[in-house]
């Protein structure tokens, strides 16, 4: 992963018409995941690698890449193709119908893990059961044990998502408080559960947060993404259940902003009178202390609540360029003298009439302003129709 980046390197332009909806990560640098397939670049150079596209496909293709980065799963119109992430080559083809309520994701295909196919379903009287299809030609597992610890009826998966240390799904009873419950993907056996409500804050009631309020992994952590993409107070460890916070500290002058593997990105903003501020972005851990800090007084940041990516090396911040018309990337160091440099963009960032920071984290925020190995890739928004991306090195 780049630990701070100088130029804009390269810029990757799809044929006319495409859509770009996510940049995700993978060993050899990212596939992109488009409207209509996936398509992997060689982030290095922008260079295209390979490309599958389901041109006659009638429905959006759904793109997800296993946890180990080595396989890409492309479904859509009732299969899921597999591909290696490096050389877009055909692994195996899982015809699996069309989709069904109460799976976990991939439009009803399941969560592509390394060791098979997860997926979960009512079973009658049985209730929900999640169960794995190995890849290989070997028996699976099925776990029928998720309990109504609260609440009535027959247990509903709502969500389910894949962490290193196992999978993890959301489900409930009835009107009963969401429970999140970590599955071994070797065995399938219930390593935690816990309840919202009982054993973590239920409280998201934020003017910006998004309309379905879900959880989401970052490393080995879960966010309740109850302000935006990746962003919330409620941080659990999906290693061992343990809720490292449930009240992030989040309101005017000092806002959560992101969720990082061992910490979380916020703002402190100052007002000093006769119209000047002082802005701190602030690296923290889970209980407060402050590892980095850039503070700067810049009046062109835009908003102070979006358009932020994390470095090892550096932070990079989307500003506005009067001199160029256009968004450019501010890097400042994690030094004690925040150098800052500034890189012009060769593509379109026009954020000025997006007002909410859910919708605009949406157009460029985690998945479309995204570190990968080789490179930083920002995509184009709003775009001329022609799905673009630049590669900063």
């Amino acid at each position: 992963m780049p630990t701070t980046v100088s130029e804009a390197a390269w810029t990757w332009e799809g044929p006319e018409g495409s859509a770009l909806l996510e940049i995700l990560p993978v060993p050899t640098g990212a596939v992109l995941r488009m409207r209509d397939g996936a398509v992997g670049l060689d982030t290095r150079t922008g260079e295209e690698v390979w490309s599958y596209r389901l041109l006659e496909a009638e429905v959006e293709a759904d793109v997800v890449v296993s946890p180990d980065g080595s396989l890409v799963a492309v479904n859509a119109g009732g299969s899921l193709t597999l591909l290696g992430s490096g050389t877009g080559e055909e692994v195996r083809t899982v015809e699996h119908g069309e989709t069904e309520a109460g799976h976990l994701s991939l439009g009803g295909a399941g969560l592509v893990a390394d060791e098979g196919l997860i997926t979960a379903g009512s079973s009658g009287s049985e209730g929900v059961v999640v169960s794995l299809d190995p890849w290989e030609d070997e028996p699976g597992w099925r776990n029928e044990d998720l309990e109504c610890v609260n609440g009535s009826g027959t247990p509903q998966v709502d969500q389910g998502f894949l962490t290193p240390s196992g999978v993890v799904v959301v489900y409930r009873c009835g009107a009963g408080e969401p429970v999140l419950a970590s599955l071994d993907t070797a065995t399938g056996e219930v390593r935690w559960s816990l309840v919202q409500g009982q054993d973590f804050n239920g409280d998201f009631e934020y003017h910006d947060a998004p309309e379905e309020v879900t959880f989401a992994p970052v490393g080995d952590v879960a966010v309740l993404q109850n302000m935006a993409s990746l962003r919330g107070t409620v941080v659990i460890g999906t290693e061992d259940g343990e809720v490292l916070s449930d009240s992030l500290p989040s309101e005017n002058e000092n806002y959560v902003l992101c969720i990082l593997p061992d910490g979380y990105l916020a703002v402190r903003t100052e007002d000093l009178g006769d119209g000047e501020w002082e802005v701190r972005f602030e690296v923290r851990s889970f209980s407060g202390e402050v590892r980095e800090t850039v503070v700067t007084d810049d009046e062109s940041l835009s908003s102070t609540l979006t358009g932020q990516l994390v470095l090892e090396g550096s932070l990079l911040k989307l500003r506005w360029s009067e001199q160029e018309g256009n968004m450019e990337i501010a890097v400042f160091d994690w030094s004690s003298e925040n150098q800052e440099t500034a890189i012009t963009l060769p593509v379109e960032i026009d954020l000025s009439e997006v007002l909410s920071v859910s919708r605009s984290e949406q157009l460029v925020g985690p998945g479309t302003f995204q570190a990968v190995p080789g490179a930083v890739l920002l995509r184009e928004y709003p775009g001329s129709g022609t799905a673009r991306v630049v590669g900063l090195a």
